[in-house]
């Protein structure tokens, strides 16, 4: 039996080593495979197996799990799913902006975000970078900073609308 102590520590590293939804998913399938689940590559055929547990992804930011019963007719499915995405500020395509002699980066809100919280505290840059490799092919890699690299101040209150 996992300890209460274990439990939290494994999920505060889980937390930390999710600051996007990439690398949460991420996160999740290491933690699969570790349990014996096998991955599937949904842009090719399947292969299942009574009693065997699997996962797919799509895009690198949602997951399923399921596993079927050993008598899958008798015992069924189990399937598991939730999102891992959640409000947050996202940079845009072409974010670089120099106004006033400041370096800006243009972001756009996304899943109704709160704005206020954001505002007056030092934030880093985590997600998916998409890139042509030499060979021209299309490639990804997850990035996190790690380290606070930007702030968004907040207006005195009554200059803000």
């Amino acid at each position: 039996m996992i300890g209460k102590d274990h439990f939290i520590d494994q999920f505060l590293d889980f937390i930390g080593g999710s600051p996007t939804p990439f690398h949460a998913v991420s996160q999740m399938a290491l933690r699969l495979e570790a349990a014996g689940f096998t991955f599937l590559d949904e842009s090719r055929a399947w292969q299942l197996h009574a009693g065997q547990k699997y996962y797919t992804t799509r895009n690198g930011s949602s997951l399923i799990a399921f596993s079927l019963g050993a008598d899958a007719a008798e015992q069924g499915l189990r399937m598991l799913g939730a999102h891992t995405d959640s409000p947050c500020l996202k940079i845009k395509p072409q974010p670089e902006l120099n106004r006033h002699g400041y370096s800006q980066l243009a972001l756009e809100p996304y899943g109704g975000v709160l704005l206020n919280p954001w505002f007056d505290r030092d934030l880093s840059i985590a997600g998916k970078v998409v890139y042509d490799t030499l060979q021209g092919q299309m490639a990804s890699v997850l990035v996190d900073f790690s380290r606070p690299v930007l702030t968004i101040p907040s207006l005195a209150i009554h200059l803000d609308k």
